[in-house]
């Protein structure tokens, strides 16, 4: 291939999106083999076996063997076409090669995290039905083993899968099979050729919604709701073929296998693991990646972290820091685009980038082209700061639901993405915007996204009537998501449906944009805005404990106490709400009636393990509610 060559050419306007056309890919699997087929001695993946251990290599040509040796020992095994394989593990090889390896035999996967409650892997696993199991490791089976029936028959028919190469601790019930990885896959390599599916609307994957509100729901995605996702944005973007990406979102979710695995595989990606997330930014000075997927605590954190060392530069630095600042937002608003970076011109431009945000940069490995956000909403603030560093940053919307892209900044091309919104909306996709479901006088153009497109799901698995509550008919489905759609086609998000709230006074507050503000406030970590049937709202927040008691010492105020202690301080909780106030919520952002009266501290961080988050890292809402209700109770 040649340098800088895109793999595809743009997906025209004017398509039809109902099915596959021409030299379409049919199926994940025939996409991946395309793949094979052109980029075959570049490298595919790139990882770290373990700890301490140079990356390693494999190619496109290698890993599309082994992803047909898998689907040859799953068909070999008992797995059949229509049959689901299910999946506890981490990004990896293995994992790309069993959703692959499945897809091609016609079986669909079902991933779960590892880090999720065996409990929880026990009820998809039983509402699945998965014919085989793959686990990650001995720590997983052994996890799996107390958790799941004592019997056979509530066990996959063709046994479990054991990867990390140990044997296993925990054995499942008499008549399970366990299964190496590795017997496996060179028992793969012999076993007979398997018939490729070809069917564009089978089921490709279940994916279990967060269960924010009761047990997760099975998303029901077929190979062309995935597909005409993929294929709406390449080379809508600049990705070029052998480019690097740093991949961390897991796959289990959909923003992650989408984008930073199958949109990675069609277009010639290296696609490079990241082995430990609380280190991204050190794997990617490694990786140099040219394309990063992330969500936006990622990017949140990026955002405080360098303005950090900014403020507290002294001597020249600040004088550098300043002029880089003053000159890039000159820059930018001179060129008159949002989103797009914009290159520097000019000595001095040229001058203070070099000397303060090339070396920003190079943080994440000084190569990158473009980011994308998804999963939650960016702040403006970020989104714009992000720019100035140098990076084209673009924010996206979708849900699990919708395969998940619904539209998105930068995919309609340079200087036309727009902050405050999500972009446009994907080719092929429509939305509408159903203001009878909110009652606001105040907002009167916003209302609940209704999308219609060949990426909204085929349904929820065996459960008829939450599909129905969702699915207006074929194709169409409710989000659950307030927003608007501006004249010229940009969509907005503004809340949630079911998350707003009506005060005493019958305001209507719509929390999510509320809670994003707070968190850039480098004092808060996580919070939750609600106040439903009462007379104002109330904050509840974990801090950032380093963060909170340098303010307080600087403040003068004692910090002896223990986290608990800390938190529980009426002084330390009117210092930080007084914080918020002054920095956060504030007009245009928020209104009056929506600035919290009450700050609830929590010292403890939200996490999957004390039931506070959903492994897709969404606040579980009722269990924090009830954590803190004496506290709530007591508000006046």
């Amino acid at each position: 291939m040649e340098p800088f060559e895109l793999a595809w050419e743009r997906q025209p306007n004017d398509r039809q999106w109902e099915k596959p056309e021409g030299d379409d890919p049919r199926t994940l699997y025939q996409m991946l083999m395309t793949s094979v087929s052109r980029f075959g001695d570049l490298p595919c993946f790139g990882y770290i076996p373990s700890p301490g251990m140079p990356r390693t290599h494999l190619s496109y040509s290698q890993f599309g063997e082994l992803a047909t040796s898998v689907g040859k020992q799953l068909a070999a095994v008992g797995v059949k076409a229509g049959d689901r394989v299910a999946l506890i593990l981490n990004n990896s090889v293995e994992w790309a090669a069993l959703s692959y390896g499945a897809n091609g035999i016609g079986a669909a996967y079902t991933a779960m995290y590892t880090h999720q409650h065996g409990t929880e892997w026990a009820y998809i696993l039983n509402d699945s039905t998965p014919a085989l199991l793959a686990v990650a490791d001995t720590t997983v089976l052994d996890k799996l083993v107390a958790n799941m029936p004592a019997d056979a028959s509530g066990w996959p028919a063709c046994g479990v899968l054991l990867l990390g190469g140990e044997e296993a601790n925990e054995l499942p019930p008499e008549g399970v099979a366990v299964h190496q990885w590795a017997e496996f896959v060179a028992a793969g390599r012999e076993a007979e050729a398997f018939e490729i599916a070809d069917d564009p609307f089978a089921l490709n994957t279940l994916i279990y919604t967060s269960g924010t509100t009761g047990n997760p729901k099975g998303v029901m995605l077929s190979n062309w709701n995935t597909l005409s996702n993929i294929l709406c944005v390449q080379s809508a973007f600049t990705i070029y073929v052998g480019d690097k990406n740093a991949a961390f979102l897991p796959w289990a979710h959909s923003f992650g296998s989408t984008f930073d695995l199958h949109w990675m595989i069609r277009c010639g990606v290296h696609i490079n693991l990241i082995s430990d997330l609380t280190k991204i930014a050190d794997e990617c000075i490694e990786i140099k990646p040219a394309v990063l997927l992330a969500v936006p605590r990622v990017w949140n954190k990026f955002y405080d972290r360098v303005n950090a060392q900014f403020e507290s530069a002294t001597g020249l630095k600040k004088v550098f820091v300043g002029k880089a600042q003053k000159s890039a937002a000159k820059r930018i608003a001179k060129a008159g685009v949002e989103c797009d970076a914009v290159p520097p011109s000019g000595f001095f431009d040229k001058l203070w980038d070099k000397l303060v945000w090339s070396k920003v940069r190079a943080r994440f490995g000084g190569n990158i082209r473009f980011c994308m956000s998804g999963a939650a909403a960016l702040s403006p603030d970020v989104a714009a700061f992000i720019q100035m560093v140098g990076f084209n940053c673009y924010e996206g919307y979708g849900l699990t639901e919708t395969s998940p892209l619904v539209s998105a900044n930068g995919w309609s091309g340079p200087g036309t993405s727009k902050l405050n919104t999500v972009g446009k909306v994907a080719n092929g996709v429509k939305v509408t915007i159903d203001t009878d479901a909110w009652d606001d006088p105040e907002r009167p153009d916003e209302g609940e996204i209704v999308v219609t497109g060949p990426n909204v799901m085929m349904g929820y698995w065996n459960n008829e009537e939450a599909t129905k509550e969702v699915i207006i008919e074929p194709g169409t489905f409710r989000t659950g998501d307030l927003g608007k759609l501006s004249k010229d086609g940009y969509l907005s998000i503004t809340g949630r449906v079911k998350s707003q709230f009506k005060l005493e006074n019958g305001k209507y507050v719509s929390p999510s944009g509320l809670e994003e503000t707070i968190t850039l406030n480098p004092l808060i970590e996580q919070c939750v805005l609600d106040g439903r049937n009462m007379l104002n709202t109330f904050l509840i927040a974990h801090p950032n404990m380093d963060a909170l008691r340098a303010a307080l010492n600087a403040a003068g105020i004692d910090t002896s106490g223990d986290d608990t202690a800390l938190c529980a301080s009426p002084e330390v909780r009117a210092f930080v709400l007084e914080d918020l106030k002054k920095n956060n919520m504030v007009a245009p952002d928020w209104k009056g009636y929506e600035i919290a009266k009450t700050l609830i501290l929590d010292p403890e961080e939200w996490t999957t393990d004390n039931e506070l988050l959903t492994p897709s890292f969404k606040v579980k809402l009722r269990n924090l509610l009830k954590r803190h209700d004496e506290e709530i109770q007591a508000i006046a």
